[in-house]
């Protein structure tokens, strides 16, 4: 009789309600990694001085020029931000010193900013990065290292390993050299991720997974992102220097990896590039994102704006 009393149905419901809310501001609270506060920022720190597509990707063409960009990406996530790659840093110029003459016309670049001048122009906090994660060694991407003193730098050891094996062009001893550089080496799971074998989920959400992209360097890192069930990106380092030779399945050229030795693998490097061109196939609605493609760069947003949902 007493339930049916209108007072007490009424108090029922309102504490019903409230405990309802209160889970559901919990769960929330709890739901690591929340797609509304995980978003990415491209930082342009330079560029080629330009070469012919044909010189960027077999399938490229002669009468096409093109200026890659060196660049990386900021990923805030409510864990701890990500620094993916530092392009082209404060010493670059000295670092690019001890190339020969060939390989500095090969490689020339059109300067920028550093990714550390950019962020402070901004006041952005450094003590925010959870670390920078180097898709690989080489000079373009290792070049800022040095401009984060104390920032956990995130590298396969393998990856290291080669690079200090390594010599110019490819690898400058220069970028790996210093007291406060704080080198924390990765170890990936065996977990298959998108076909790739090796695997990391960065914050146990699937927002950020690495994967293991091996053959243009031992160790190379890609990174997967994800901002929604629609919104997906896939940065894939130097697998291939532009998004054209992921569609044609298609190499650098032949005489440039000659010329440089660019690959620690040519034959595996092919075999990630099908692999990409198939997952392309797959989830046609996946930004793929090599390093250098400045085509698919300016589509990104640049700092200091971020992406949205």
């Amino acid at each position: 009789m007493t339930l049916w009393n209108p007072n007490l149905r009424i108090a029922l419901a309102t504490r019903l309600l409230t405990l309802g809310a209160a889970m559901s501001l919990q769960l929330l609270l709890a739901a690591p990694g929340r797609a509304e506060e995980i978003s990415f920022s491209y930082i342009e720190t330079g560029a080629s001085s330009g070469a012919q597509e044909a010189m960027v990707v077999s399938s490229g063409s002669w009468f096409t020029r093109r200026k890659l960009s060196h660049g990386a990406v900021l990923i805030q996530h409510p864990d701890g931000d990500l620094l993916y790659d530092t392009g082209l840093g404060r010493q670059v110029d000295a670092q690019f010193e001890v190339n020969p003459w060939w390989a500095r016309a090969l490689f020339a670049y059109d300067k920028g900013v550093p990714v550390a001048d950019q962020l402070a122009a901004t006041t952005y906090d450094v003590r925010r990065l959870k670390a920078i994660v180097l898709s690989h060694l080489h000079w373009d991407h290792a070049s800022g290292v040095a401009d984060f003193p104390g920032v956990p730098i995130w590298v396969q050891q393998k990856e290291y390993d080669a690079a200090l094996e390594g010599a110019p062009p490819a690898f400058l001893h220069s970028q790996l050299e210093g007291p406060n550089i704080d080198w924390r080496f990765l170890t990936l799971g065996d977990t298959e991720f998108k076909g790739f074998e090796r695997s990391l989920d960065v914050y146990g959400d699937g927002s950020v997974v690495l994967v293991e992209i091996p053959g243009h360097t031992r160790g190379q890192l890609g990174l997967y992102l994800t901002l929604n069930a629609q919104t997906r990106y896939f940065f894939i380092g130097d697998a291939t220097w532009t998004l054209k030779g992921v569609r044609d399945d298609s190499p650098r050229p032949g005489f440039v990896r000659w010329m440089a030795n660019l690959n620690d693998d040519d034959g595996l490097t092919q075999r990630m590039v099908t692999q990409l061109h198939n997952l392309q196939q797959v989830e046609p609605d996946l930004t793929i994102v090599p390093a250098h493609d400045e085509l698919i760069a300016a589509d990104l947003p640049h700092y200091p704006e971020f992406s949205s949902q």
